[in-house]
């Protein structure tokens, strides 16, 4: 970005920029038009993917199931839980798959939906702050074809993007209701997602009217909470334990140097997921050393360079706090820095004077954006050099391909009808399958008990208090007993065992056995 000299004086820079236009029929019509692409291309990533869904994003549908067929909230049919750490994804899935009858396909519709409002948003985001197609274009591909998205699909992490997109649309815009709607529904989505309207709520043209965007955040978002605390034992879902004290087999890795691992393990997948991230952190540098935003030529850019820090802070938060490093953990923050590097690449020529610009001022111009459709390109081209649909995702830390998981699960189904069967350490895609009585810590709060006082024993004074207040109405239950349990080997499958077979975890097979009392 070359320096604009007028805008570099002092009264430029204290002069804010003018309002954008009222959105007319063509602008309506192009905002509907990407958002129509990104429902095509929305589904055909569906289509790529849905044999390969991680076995978190089994636990997602398992819950989305017994909601659309019994209102119930739990990962099996069995027992209630409170082990879904989306409540909305849940809530949003569940309802598609009332409407299409079958949760996988309820998925591949939200997944449309969701997308299409991404790119409609994005639309909307660069008209509001006069930026070049590039960015709808450019933030649109890089985040649905992202390998890291494309890992996650049946997670929170679309819902996660196109909220945050939206919300940098309502801070532009000041619209202060609908902040605090996407406030609610962030907070929804998942409970660390608050850091980013927080961050925005600290910008200047909106922190006037932030007690209105919270207090709207507050009521929409309590009547759940306040269900889940009086009715499910917690006011946060239980991975706030699962996911920081079960973190066995992860030995030294843990968030702060899980990079390295998907590096060393992933390396493509990693490297391509992480370059978009790295542009908007030096996108940042940019605007900060430039102080960009006070500058007409690039008004309104403190939004999008406001959620490019919250997603800095959420890296670092989550480095402080240490928790294994799961993949899709990752999501918030490369999708937030990958949303200013589009931002960045849209700037490209905007406030320049109508004259043509020497070559040697057009090319360097021009890098951000060859920079960004080469990485699209590089995307697409690693999807598609895959067999196609996929069977293992580009990310993947499951002991078995979904393929696998599915055939066990349907496998022992009649073997284990009206027993407990305790799982092997990965539940998801066995209980969806195989519709059993499957137990681990996440479908049977009985589980749950030892990890919280685990959890508590470990925390300081705050946060102990603060766990103490979260589980004040959990229920002490008995852990169900199991008679049967499926055990992962590293061995061959021989008669009666499943083969296990995964890229991350090396060849081994499932095994169910009868335990004794």
């Amino acid at each position: 970005m070359s320096a604009d000299p007028a805008a570099a004086t002092g009264a430029h820079a204290r002069t804010p920029a003018a309002p954008p236009p009222a959105a007319g029929p063509d602008d309506r019509r192009r905002d509907a038009g990407w958002a129509a692409l990104g429902g095509v291309l929305a589904a055909l990533v569906f289509l790529l993917v849905r044999y390969s869904l991680i076995d978190d994003a089994y636990i997602t549908l398992s819950y989305a199931r017994n909601l659309a067929e019994h209102l119930h909230w739990g990962l099996t049919p069995y027992r209630t839980a409170n082990s879904a750490t989306s409540p909305l994804n849940v809530l949003l899935l569940g309802a598609a798959a009332f409407v299409v009858r079958d949760p996988v396909w309820g998925l591949g519709l939200t997944s449309v939906l969701l997308t299409a409002a991404l790119g409609g948003g994005l639309s909307r985001l660069a008209r509001r702050l006069q930026l070049t197609g590039v960015t709808t274009a450019l933030g649109l591909a890089l985040l649905v074809l992202s390998p890291l998205m494309l890992s996650v699909v049946g997670m929170e992490m679309t819902l996660a993007v196109t909220l945050l997109v939206w919300l940098a649309v309502a801070a532009v815009e000041e619209r202060p209701v609908l902040l605090g709607l996407l406030t609610a529904a962030l907070l929804l989505t998942r409970v660390d997602l608050l850091l980013f309207p927080l961050v925005l709520l600290a910008l200047p043209g909106v922190r006037r009217r932030a007690g209105r965007s919270l207090l709207v955040a507050v009521l929409a978002a309590a009547p759940w909470y306040l269900f889940s605390w009086w009715v499910l034992g917690a006011l946060v879902p239980d991975t706030l334990v699962l996911k920081t004290v079960a973190s066995a087999g992860w030995g030294k890795w843990h968030f702060g140097n899980g990079p390295y691992l998907y590096l060393r393990e992933y390396p493509v997948a990693a490297v391509l997921t992480a370059l978009p991230a790295l542009a908007g952190v030096a996108a940042l540098g940019w605007w900060a050393a430039r102080r960009a935003w006070q500058r007409p030529r690039f008004a309104g850019l403190g939004v999008p360079a406001a959620l490019g820090v919250a997603g800095v802070l959420h890296f670092l938060a989550y480095t402080l706090l240490s928790p294994p490093p799961y993949h899709w953990y990752y999501a918030p923050s490369v999708g937030a820095l990958t949303l200013v590097a589009a931002v960045a690449a849209g700037t490209t020529g905007r406030g320049r004077p109508a004259a043509p610009a020497p070559a040697a001022r057009r090319l360097p111009a021009l890098a951000p954006l060859v920079a960004g459709v080469l990485l699209v390109v590089a995307d697409l081209g690693t999807a598609l050099a895959r067999p196609l649909p996929w069977d293992v995702a580009p990310v993947m830390t499951n002991w078995a391909t979904a393929a696998e998981y599915r055939s066990t699960g349907e496998a022992i189904a009649p073997l284990v009808a009206g027993q407990v069967v305790s799982s092997p350490g990965e539940i998801g895609t066995l209980a969806y399958w195989c519709r059993c009585d499957i137990v681990d810590s996440f479908s049977d709060p009985g589980r749950l008990e030892p990890l919280i006082a685990e959890r508590r024993a470990a925390a300081g004074p705050v946060m102990r208090l603060l766990l103490q207040a979260n589980f004040a109405n959990h229920d002490v239950v008995p852990a169900a007993v199991p008679t049967r349990a499926l055990v992962w080997l590293h061995v061959p499958a021989t008669a009666g065992a499943w083969p296990a077979d995964s890229p991350w975890r090396g060849p081994g097979s499932f095994q169910l056995r009868t335990l004794t009392p």
